[in-house]
């Protein structure tokens, strides 16, 4: 399976050396776009293993923080010059955002490219066995969004567990008579796991009857969740429509 990586670069011309590198590793797919706005209708709408800044310092690292802001598990990298730029360097790292600079050699900068793609092996990697068919509740996320299918859960009243899959990764949903009780992806637990798996559109899920977990990270009801997350989402496609 290729690696997906999303590359904002507003110049053609400028800072192509990265590109060009990328270009040549294998497995690697990359997108390129030239604005932040376009950037974030691509983020929403399609999956990506790696998302790429490059361009002026300062720029750069304001659009990285506030792509982390909307897509908080991203994997993100800016791609800059040499900059006096630190306290935000600093801002960014502190969001697990990586920054590399450009005046390293062919040999440093094309390492460290390959170092972050080979980091996201495991982001893009995708369990293949195959789905039990005795389990209640099986479909794909192009069918109905991963949110959609929360909502018709929770109004049925189910209990047991949602197990989502695509190339962001695995992620685990516990419901409790239709309400939700536990939420966990990668390092994200409760709502703040409910908000990034709400993006979803793409992979697959299923649903395991019965299953009861003994942790709660969730205590709102699902309808005060839907509506928060809604607002976020206006929230993202207005910041996207403003830049």
């Amino acid at each position: 399976m290729e690696t997906r990586l999303l590359i904002l670069n507003p110049d053609p011309v400028f800072q192509d050396r990265a590109i060009a590198m990328l270009d040549e590793m294998a497995g690697v797919e990359m997108r390129i776009v030239r604005s932040m706005s376009e950037a974030i209708g691509v983020l929403l709408a399609e999956n990506f293993d790696g998302f790429i800044i490059e361009g002026d310092p300062g720029k750069a690292l304001e659009q990285a923080t506030n792509a982390r802001q909307h897509f908080p598990s991203l994997q993100i990298v800016c791609v800059i010059s040499p900059s006096q730029e630190q306290g935000s360097i600093e801002t960014t790292e502190q969001q697990k955002i990586i920054t590399i600079t450009t005046n390293s050699g062919d040999g440093r900068l094309r390492a460290l490219l390959h170092k972050f793609v080979r980091s996201l092996d495991g982001h893009s990697s995708e369990a293949s066995e195959g789905i039990d068919p005795c389990h209640s509740l099986i479909g794909n996320l192009n069918q109905f969004s991963a949110a959609e299918i929360l909502q018709m859960s929770c109004l049925s009243q189910r209990t047991g567990r949602f197990t989502f899959k695509s190339r962001r990764g695995n992620s685990e949903i516990y419901l409790q008579h239709g309400a939700l009780r536990h939420a966990l992806y990668e390092s994200l637990e409760g709502e703040s796991a409910i908000a990034e798996i709400f993006r979803w559109r793409q992979g697959r899920f299923y649903f395991e009857e019965g299953i009861i977990s003994q942790v709660q990270t969730v205590d709102r009801p699902w309808a005060h969740l839907l509506i928060d997350n809604l607002q976020k989402l206006d929230e993202t496609m207005e910041f996207s429509s403003s830049r």
